[in-house]
């Protein structure tokens, strides 16, 4: 068995005691030989911990650091709940009189009365400790401490250049890849249509299918006509089928029935040859011939490609598939593989050399294994370490067999974590398996639950995933980390270590509140439930569940406003609620400010109009989402209370049309994704003092502003955000645009930003000087009615590498700089009526590698200098009836779209043989 590091609550404890109770504490009595007691109980578990760390735990151990695991949850819980009471009894009396008159009200109070609470919390806070004190004596532990220091604290510092992060290295694979090739590609006449790659976990084979997927010799074959689902435990065949539609399709699919998703796939596939991967199909799947039936039926004249531990997936498949057997990295490989991770500048003592040959003999080829250690050694290169690593048993390959041996070289990993990244690390389990996360939401529920800071996630992240406990990271288009994966086996590990921090997904392993083995749970997901799963039967399992800390309720359909006041009354410790994507939930109960220690809530994609007021008294909310709440009208008008919210996302709430008085007062927000101006405007100014904001913002109805005397510089300050929408939200009839052009002076976007969307703007010219914003990549200008000219010194945005230009029905001409923009890779000019030329000055443009234009009737010409353009791979040209020809030299292009434009198809039929 496993533990997780209870010394870390303690510590946390004992920290909030004296930092946040204050004076408070002190005046409660006992409360000097408490915390001291405190103390001693963190100092006797540190050392335990210590002695047992890396090493398998007896049921008599673990049972017994369990139950100081409860018992340190309950002090942690007591002593938030008692800050945060003092807290709001101090904002009070900062709101209200504090007079005489005040003090003797609260003292004849039965509520409010001094004494009375902090005889309150000494009683609680007392009786918790009692009970350590039983458990500790009960055990009467005889510390025979090893002379190690223990678990290290390892620096979770990143240096510049790290190999091992989130990207696959890929070694020795070669041969696999050959026999893949030929399969897929080149023996077409065998007729082998599946082609299935078995192996042991952890050897590669998602890692060898990716490599396939995204391997630039089968687009002559399939184009971007190519699928990918992770199938993983459960084979669903209704929502696979669902999973491809959205793939093809671009946008989620609607359909509920299985007989009109395989309908809608049949219609998108056409006939067409795919690349289908079905990744991590397991016999256990509940894959049956039927099932395999439909495949087959719909992907008729595809590939398809299946990795999988097991080998008797074939058993269901027909006609009879090739299986590869994709084997561990010869020895040549893994020692290349590992030298990359743990030595990237090639700099390598002779000592650690040997050793890690060593270590490296010891992982067997599995590449999981290599990337484990490797990164480990990175960031550890001391030989008298290693040497002991080296030496000790658990790494011995005969020792242990098999998966066995991954398992416990992760599992050693994990031992080695820092405190913190442990429990950021075991929570990942309430996670479904395979299921792509979020980053910054992540690190929100980990501050949420006090693992950490809100400042500290990108570090523990980014450790987390140095050390390959994280994988598959997609990146935004600035190269920030958006979503990531487990490995199955990291995610096995989590689950094996989880039931020790109470974490839990709701099945038939949970009943009354309890884990299986009798913990209580405190951290729970609730997935998938089947729809004849009733209100009634989830109340039963969780209705001891006193002191839940986190619910998620994940593709959970009977979420109700009874079921949320129902939990709102019974879970008072709850710091983290997720409630996403819930269709059928209209109403929050106004009971949620029961739950006093909540920091971060999900209500995205519910059907709620309004929030209840007393989201308000929420004092601890750090996280408050509101993603594709369509139908959301209002915020609470005293959101502005809420004073430690930094997350505020709103985005895509497209019937909110106004924001409450006071925003301002949110003085730590850092993420607000729309602001939306008020009637008459005058809220604007409000923005100006929100300086910490980061990311993206979109201001709209800056159409608004009427006889407002707007601060300067309102968006100046704000250097952390990176993309900014202006939406004026003009008035098309109104004719003179000066009022928007006076609006934009004011704003002043700080000169950093790297994303910059005017739209609907209504003056003549845009007021802003272009010098000034040398980070900007990406520019885009649409439905600006009565713009005539572009912003000065458009040529010095040396870094733009996009511009979009669109619905500008009065613009003639093209920035007469524009052949300026070196950086320039993508030109979108579309919907402008008026437009008669296009820069002469085009052909300086030589990053330009993709060019669309649009509607745009007057347009009778292309420069003919495009055509010297050597990075121009696609042109898409489409409605531009006057274009009678295409410039000279066109034939390099890779592609090349033309659409409703008679006089150019003409030309270019006429032209095919060199076209």
């Amino acid at each position: 068995m496993e533990s997780v590091p209870i010394s870390f609550i303690l510590e946390k404890a004992s920290k909030h005691l004296i930092n946040v109770l204050g004076a408070e504490f002190t005046l409660i009595k006992n409360s000097p030989d408490e915390l001291e007691k405190l103390k001693r109980f963190k100092a006797i578990i540190v050392n335990v911990q210590q002695d047992v760390a890396g090493q398998e735990l007896s049921q008599q151990d673990a049972v017994w650091l369990d139950e100081m695991m409860d018992a340190a949850c309950d002090i942690e819980d007591i002593i938030d709940l008692s800050s945060t009471e003092i807290l709001r009894r101090r904002s009070n009396n900062n709101e209200n009189s504090t007079g005489y008159t005040r003090r003797v009200i609260d003292f004849f109070s039965c509520t409010n009365n001094p004494l009375i609470f902090r005889h309150k919390i000494g009683t609680r806070v007392q009786k918790t400790f009692d009970r350590l004190a039983d458990i500790a004596e009960e055990k009467k532990y005889h510390l025979t401490l090893s002379g190690r220091d223990g678990v290290e604290n390892l620096s979770t510092k990143m240096p510049e250049t790290c190999p091992g992060m989130g990207g696959d290295v890929i070694l020795g694979r070669d041969p696999d890849l050959k026999i893949i090739h030929e399969h897929l590609l080149f023996k077409e006449e065998t007729n082998i249509e599946v082609l299935i790659l078995v192996g042991m976990g952890g050897v590669g084979k998602t890692t060898l299918a990716k490599l396939v997927y995204n391997d630039s010799k089968l687009d002559a074959f399939f184009g971007k006509r190519k699928l990918w689902v992770c199938v993983s435990e459960i084979f669903d065949l209704s929502k696979i089928i669902q999973l491809f539609i959205e793939q093809i399709d671009k946008k989620p699919c609607q359909l509920l029935a299985l007989h009109a998703k395989i309908e809608k796939l049949k219609e998108l596939l056409e006939e067409n040859m795919y690349l289908l991967v079905l990744d991590d199909v397991w016999t256990s799947s509940n894959i049956t011939e039927n099932d395999w039936s439909i495949m087959k039926s719909l992907f008729h004249n595809c590939k398809i490609l299946v990795t999988t531990r097991e080998e008797e997936v074939k058993s269901v498949i027909s006609p009879e598939p090739y299986v590869h057997r994709v084997g561990c990295l010869l020895e040549d490989a893994s020692w290349s593989l590992y030298k990359n991770i743990a030595f990237p500048d090639g700099n390598v003592s002779k000592e650690l050399k040997d050793i890690s040959k060593s270590i490296v003999k010891k992982c067997k080829g599995i590449p999981l294994a290599v990337n484990v250690l490797g990164n480990m050694m990175r960031k550890k290169q001391d030989y008298s370490y290693w040497k002991g690593i080296e030496e000790n048993n658990i790494l011995d390959p005969n020792y242990i067999k098999g998966e066995n041996r991954i398992s416990k070289i992760l599992k050693f990993s994990y031992y080695h974590l820092p405190l913190k990244s442990k429990f950021c690390f075991i929570y990942c389990s309430i996670f479904p398996k395979d299921s792509v996360m979020r980053k910054i939401e992540l690190i929100q529920q980990w501050a949420g639950n006090g693992f950490i800071s809100l400042n500290e996630g990108n570090e523990i992240f980014d450790d987390l995933l140095s050390r390959c406990f994280f994988q598959d990271v997609e990146k935004d288009v600035y190269g920030s980390i958006t979503t990531f994966k487990m490995h199955d086996l990291i995610h096995d590990l989590a689950e094996s270590i989880a039931k020790s921090l109470q974490c839990g997904i709701l099945d038939d392993s949970i009943r009354d509140g309890v884990l299986s083995d009798g913990k209580q749970v405190r951290y729970l997901s609730i997935l998938n439930m089947r729809k004849e799963v009733s209100y009634s039967d989830i109340s039963i399992k969780l209705k001891d569940a006193r002191v839940l800390r986190t619910l998620q309720l994940l593709s959970f359909h009977i979420v109700s406003k009874t079921f949320l006041d129902n939990c709102f009354t019974k879970f008072k410790f709850l710091r983290v609620l997720v409630c996403f994507d819930q269709y059928n939930l209209e109403d929050i109960p106004p009971s949620i400010d029961n739950l006093k220690l909540m920091r971060y809530v999900d209500f995205s994609g519910t059907s709620i109009r309004r929030l209840p007021e007393t989201v308000c008294n929420l004092q601890n909310l750090q996280t408050l989402k509101l993603n594709n709440c369509v139908d959301l009208i209002v915020l609470p008008k005293n959101l502005g209370k809420l004073s430690e919210l930094r997350y505020l996302e709103n985005d895509r709430c497209i019937y909110l049309d106004s924001m409450p008085d006071g925003m301002d007062r949110l003085s730590l927000l850092q993420t607000l994704n729309a602001f939306i101006v008020n009637d008459g405007g005058k809220n604007l100014n409000e923005l100006r003092h929100l300086d910490h904001l980061e990311g993206s913002l979109r201001i709209q109805n800056l159409n608004r502003i009427q006889n407002v005397v707007l601060e300067n510089g309102i968006l100046n300050r704000k250097s952390k955000l990176v993309s900014l929408e202006l939406d004026f939200g003009c008035d098309w009839e109104q004719i003179d645009g000066s009022d928007d052009e006076k609006v934009l002076q004011a704003l002043q976007p700080h000169s950093y930003l790297k994303s910059l969307n005017i739209t609907r703007f209504n003056g003549f010219s845009i007021p802003l000087d272009m010098s000034c914003f040398q980070s900007l990549t990406h520019l885009e200008i649409s439905f600006c009615q009565n713009l005539t000219s572009f912003p000065n010194n458009m040529g010095s945005l040396q870094s733009l590498t996009h511009l979009e230009i669109s619905f500008c029905q009065n613009l003639t001409t093209l920035p007469k700089d524009m052949g300026s923009l070196q950086s320039l890779t993508h030109l979108l000019i579309s919907d402008c009526p008026k437009l008669n030329t296009l820069s002469n000055y085009m052909n300086f443009l030589q990053s330009l590698t993709y060019l669309l234009i649009s509607d745009c009737p007057k347009l009778t010409i292309l420069p003919n200098n495009i055509g010297s353009l050597k990075s121009l791979t696609h042109l898409k040209i489409y409605s531009c009836p006057n274009i009678s020809r295409l410039p000279d030299g066109m034939e390099k292009l890779e592609g090349l779209i033309i659409h409703n434009c008679p006089m150019l198809e003409k030309y270019c039929k006429r032209k095919k043989p060199q076209v």
